[in-house]
């Protein structure tokens, strides 16, 4: 048997650019991705055997286990001559537009490719996380980005570090019932990311473009950011829910915990310019 432990970690759009809505129906976007250092720990444990047998003990789950996106990044690419048994301490919340899913099921295929000496590219990769999800070639690529189309056009950048604090309220929103219900009335002009420099003036700058819908659609997310809004540069990150707030020398934390909205969960988190699954240990 060989065990590996990897750490599969949230991520956050600083910016997002709703640019237009394709013929098949889903929407063009540019948005800004790092990672933060919250994460998921997954032990993946394989035994070579002729079973193939897929074993996912993940308490987070709340739909059948062959929709769960980590089984189903095993079955993309599990050798016959493999069983796996995959077990997830669940650190990122659900629903809260911080990609845990799409990041679990990349940590799957990043472990199994090397675990199993399979030898794949990380643009390989990639093609086969783009059919789990459209934010699982990030979570493959192993940087910071501009991320553009459907997920599919990635920019790898470097970022200054940024320290946030992130709230996440009890609620879950569905990315998938967002994008169905958002009507595009004012396309955003687009960026040319080869003609930017400064990716820190984009972030104060440029906000979500979903955000104003969303909070018409939902009031805890409304009262969160009118209240983080009061302190500085506030944002909802991707469809939500969880909103972040950018922290620098003239906030006082204290001051802000101090009167959040009830049933908020609260982390103090910063940027992570790489992906952290691919520095874990064996």
């Amino acid at each position: 048997m060989t065990s590996k432990i990897l750490y599969s970690p949230a991520k956050i759009n600083l910016f997002l650019k709703v640019i237009n809505q394709r013929e098949d129906g889903y929407h063009n976007l540019q948005s800004l991705f790092t990672y933060i250092d919250l994460y998921d720990e997954i032990k993946v444990s394989l035994h070579k055997d002729n079973k193939n047998q897929i074993i996912v003990n993940n308490p987070s789950i709340d739909c059948p286990a062959d929709e769960d996106l980590i089984f189903m990044a095993c079955k993309k690419i599990l050798p016959k001559n493999f069983s796996i048994e995959i077990d997830v301490n669940k650190n990122i919340p659900d629903g809260a537009g911080l990609g845990g899913g799409s990041s679990n099921a990349a940590t799957i295929l990043i472990a199994i490719n090397d675990l199993c000496s399979l030898n794949l590219s990380k643009k390989e990769l990639a093609n086969i996380g783009a059919n789990l999800g459209a934010d699982v070639p990030f979570f493959i690529y192993n940087n910071s980005a501009i991320v553009e189309g459907i997920g599919d056009k990635i920019t790898p950048i470097d970022l200054a570090p940024i320290k946030f604090l992130l709230c996440c309220p009890s609620v879950k929103i569905s990315t998938k019932d967002i994008f169905t219900s958002y009507k595009l009335t004012n396309k955003s002009k687009e960026l040319k990311i080869t003609a930017l420099s400064n990716y820190e003036d984009l972030i104060d700058g440029l906000g979500n473009d979903l955000e104003a819908f969303v909070r018409q659609k939902n009031s805890t997310i409304d009262d969160l950011l009118s209240y983080l809004q009061k302190f500085g540069v506030a944002k909802l990150t991707g469809t939500g829910s969880s909103c972040f707030l950018i922290l620098n020398e003239t906030i006082n934390l204290d001051e802000v915990k101090q009167n959040l909205p009830k049933n908020v969960r609260i982390y103090e988190v910063s940027s992570v310019n790489y992906n952290i699954a691919y520095d874990a240990q064996h």
